[in-house]
């Protein structure tokens, strides 16, 4: 499982959702570096997004990851997510924070792409079923037991 800290806090990648993203973003940047000239790639849609959620992940959200800005509400209230903020209008990032006198960590949960809007796979309901559905346990330590329980069956 990912982790380092950033501003004190603790950051995770959840290995099944944002961790597969975020390494096949990678994969795909390290791709097109090898392929395209410097300047097509700084001005390449997917090296643009990859810059933008890792300043979010490294940057934007530990530098409050409580804010008003990032809340979500109703059954989500428990989550935020960065919208805009340098990401391509449609990408939304999902996280979730624990703030206890123990421990500051964020949980980097699942990069959502919105489409139009009341679709069945816009984001936010598929990120809404994820959470009805108890994808993402209540506490920290059970997120990131399930996590390095994952990444252990997958060697």
């Amino acid at each position: 499982m990912a982790k380092f800290v950033s501003n004190d806090w603790e950051i995770y990648f959840h290995p099944q959702l944002f961790g597969t993203q975020y390494q096949e973003l990678l994969d795909h940047v390290s791709e097109l570096r090898d392929k395209l000239s410097e300047s097509e790639f700084k001005t390449h849609a997917t090296v643009k997004l990859f810059a933008a959620i890792t300043i979010a992940i490294e940057t934007q959200i530990p530098s409050d990851p409580l804010a008003s800005h990032f809340a979500l509400t109703g059954a989500l209230k428990r989550y935020g997510r960065v919208k805009k903020m340098a990401l391509p209008e449609r990408y939304q990032l999902f996280f979730r924070a624990f703030d206890t006198p123990e421990l500051k960590a964020i949980m980097i949960l699942w990069l959502g792409f919105l489409r139009k809007e009341e679709a069945k796979n816009d984001c936010y309901q598929v990120f809404s079923n994820m959470v009805t559905r108890g994808t993402f346990p209540d506490s920290l330590d059970k997120l990131i037991a399930e996590a390095e329980t994952t990444q252990d069956e997958l060697g």
